[in-house]
């Protein structure tokens, strides 16, 4: 039970930075169209972002504690291993946590829930890939 709960756990903590890095991914793109080809303020705004990168993964894992653990308790009971299972409740979890964090309905028109969307399905792809991984890890020592 413990080694379920610990790659459980490692598998949330890489699917919340795989959120963070498509969420952030829009912050440094943006970033390089406007730098115009300024390598020093390129750098700089580079390295402005990485408080706000930080909170978005601090958030991010507020976010989605819960919900998450639910997936896993659900995963887990029903034996359920599919990658498109996972993709889809992080998916799910995206649009669920940017409907907790801007309390509007013009968010579902604005755009933004399709990032959300798109870093839930990245980050529960992420999950279970790692997942996947440790638990090949574990049966192979």
């Amino acid at each position: 039970m413990s080694s379920i709960c610990t790659r459980a756990f490692g598998g949330w903590l890489a699917g919340c930075g795989a959120a963070t890095a498509v969420i952030s991914a829009v912050g440094q793109t943006i970033l390089i169209v406007t730098s115009h080809g300024d390598v020093a303020r390129l750098l700089y705004g580079i390295v402005l972002l990485l408080i706000p990168s930080a909170a978005v993964f601090v958030i991010t894992c507020l976010l989605t504690a819960i919900p998450a653990a639910i997936v896993v308790w659900l995963t887990e009971e029903f034996q359920i291993r599919a990658a498109g299972f996972f993709a889809c409740a992080g998916a799910a979890i995206g649009a669920l946590s940017i409907s907790v964090l801007i309390r509007s309905p013009a968010v579902w028109t604005s755009g933004l829930v399709c990032l959300f969307v798109a870093a839930g399905f990245i980050a529960g792809l992420t999950y279970w890939f790692v997942m996947r991984e440790l638990a090949a890890g574990e049966h192979s020592m």
